[in-house]
């Protein structure tokens, strides 16, 4: 019998050695699994501490001589924290010069043996998988080694900078994809905590609507910088009419009017309400163009001829720019004074309660006048409110619509993309016809068709009769199906809560009969839900 000899001994092969070391003297190292929680496995702390550690640490031993785990973190970890200074190891030799071709190494080596074992979490595997990427694999090689498909891929390496969607994807919150999404929106802690507390059938429809938000925002910034450096406060909402003073509402001391040198003169005390304003010009000549002259079906195909009497699309520019509206925040600061008409609005009981002292109180003609100029101020303030928040209102609403009509579509395109069609297909695309044959004749049908099936062609004539020519008689009822269907969403602009299209409640209630959740701004059209209760206008 061959005698096993006591005290340290190496065994070299091929690079790798064996030996027993102090777990306090390793290097614990960078790791997948980014969190170690040996209170939540008191059995396993209590297994090493009996009977030691009996699967050797793998390490890696740097050039200066430092010995970092590479497999074995928790097993490391559990023996410090029970207390034995000897544990096996087996060690190679690092031979890589390269600190990312290292790394790479690591991660994936961590990602395999912790998956044969006690399973990273999909927020571990995330991290790990982004890690990878920034550390420049392309998709294709990530996916090939972490055994994962590319869309995995993709989402983990927006999931794995973010804790928020690490934290949802691991406590099932989220699925993966919803996750990806949640990560788009990392540091922005109240949209992350709206796409939390939302329900899960409206998550792509509240992030749509973020989206939509975050660029507005950002526009809005671009636009507001100058009059930030010029001292003004910047405001993307209007406070509200009756509340805030204009330019029109204040005089200089001398009763003069107040111009926009003053107001900048003074910057400290003003605030800039910046709104986006559309302008429609003549493509050739910059001259303004009446919106109602063009034909705006020609907007979204430009091969189709303008109606007789209008302007096709082509033949005109639309531009955006933002228009300022000056307010008041502390007219004493600025040396002004509130004018004659504004101060009896102020007032509210007539000119004898003004305090400008422009006024001969004995003057009853002057004070009658006066008091119903004020009348007048109080009305159009209160138009001017109203006419705010319709289009605060609108507004709202169409961010909502643009969105509901992403998801939509999403929608769409899996339905178009089925073998056979849904068992009412039939009797809906005859009925809908029946009362409607004009239905596929829609200008911007042709433009919603070429995004919905994907294709190129001009018309979608060809790609149809195509598909048809190779598929079954079930997918040609799919095609038939998706003629009507495509049509009809191609009426469903951003503003169809407001013009509620013809048949589009018949056609949002056959969606949904086909598992298509309606979002608030559908359920308008619907006819379940009322404008003002879906854009929450309450201030």
């Amino acid at each position: 019998m061959t005698a096993i000899h006591t005290g340290p001994r190496v065994v070299d092969v091929e690079g790798e050695f064996f030996v027993r070391l102090d777990p306090n003297a390793l290097d614990i190292g960078a790791n997948v699994r980014d969190l170690v929680d040996l209170s939540a496995t008191p059995d396993f702390v209590e297994s090493i501490s009996e009977h030691g550690v009996l699967e050797a640490i793998s390490a890696v031993q740097l050039a200066d001589g430092q010995i970092v785990v590479r497999d074995g973190q928790r097993r490391t970890l559990a023996a410090r924290e029970a207390g034995i200074t000897s544990i096996p190891v087996i060690v190679r030799t690092d031979t890589t010069s390269d600190e990312p071709e290292r790394n790479i190494e690591r991660i994936t080596a961590q990602m395999e043996a912790n998956d044969q074992r006690l399973a990273l979490t999909p927020g571990q595997r995330a991290a790990a998988a982004a890690e990878l990427l920034d550390l420049g694999l392309s998709v294709t090689k990530v996916s090939k080694k972490v055994r994962e498909d590319k869309m995995w891929v993709e989402h983990a390496g927006k999931i794995g900078k973010s804790a928020a969607a690490r934290n949802a994807v691991d406590g099932e919150q989220l699925d993966f994809e919803q996750a990806a999404i949640l990560a788009e929106f990392a540091g922005d802690e109240d949209a992350e905590q709206q796409l939390l507390d939302c329900h899960w059938y409206q998550f792509r429809a509240v992030a749509e609507e973020l989206r939509a938000e975050r660029v507005e925002r950002a526009a809005f910034e671009v636009a507001a910088k100058p009059y930030q450096d010029k001292g003004f406060t910047a405001l993307a909402q209007h406070p509200g009419y009756g509340t805030v003073l204009t330019m029109g509402d204040v005089r200089m001391p001398d009763g003069s009017a107040v111009t926009i040198e003053d107001v900048e003169a003074s910057a400290a005390q003003w605030a800039v309400v910046l709104s986006q304003t559309e302008y429609v010009l003549d493509k050739a000549t910059g001259e303004p163009v009446d919106e109602d002259d063009v034909d705006w079906y020609t907007r979204e195909d430009p091969d189709v001829d303008a109606d007789d009497g209008y302007r096709h699309f082509n033949t005109v520019r639309v531009e955006t720019t933002w228009s300022p509206e000056y307010l008041c925040n502390d007219p004493e600061a600025a040396g002004l004074q509130l004018s004659p008409v504004m101060a009896a609005v102020r007032a509210g009981s007539g000119p004898d309660e003004l305090t400008c002292g422009a006024l001969d109180p004995e003057d009853e003609a002057e004070r009658q006048r006066l008091a119903k100029s004020a009348e007048a101020k109080r009305a159009e303030l209160e138009r001017a409110e109203k006419d705010r928040r319709e289009r605060k209102m609108v507004r709202v609403l169409n961010v909502k619509g643009e969105a509901a009509t992403v998801v939509r579509r999403e929608f769409l395109r899996k339905l178009f993309a089925a073998k056979n069609p849904p068992k009412e297909a039939a009797a809906y695309v005859a009925t809908t016809l029946a009362a409607d044959m004009h239905l596929l004749t829609e200008y911007r049908a042709n433009a919603v068709y070429k995004e919905l099936f994907g294709t190129k062609d001009s018309y979608v004539s060809g790609y149809v009769n195509d598909q048809v020519a190779k598929s079954s008689a079930g997918r040609a009822q799919v095609l038939t199906l998706a003629l009507v269907l495509g049509a009809q969403e191609s009426r469903l602009e951003k503003d169809a809560w407001r013009s509620k299209p013809k048949n589009s409640d018949s056609y949002l209630a056959f969606l949904e009969e086909q598992g298509h959740t309606l979002t608030p701004v559908e359920e308008i059209i619907r006819g379940g839900k009322l404008p003002e209760q879906v854009a929450e206008l309450d201030e």
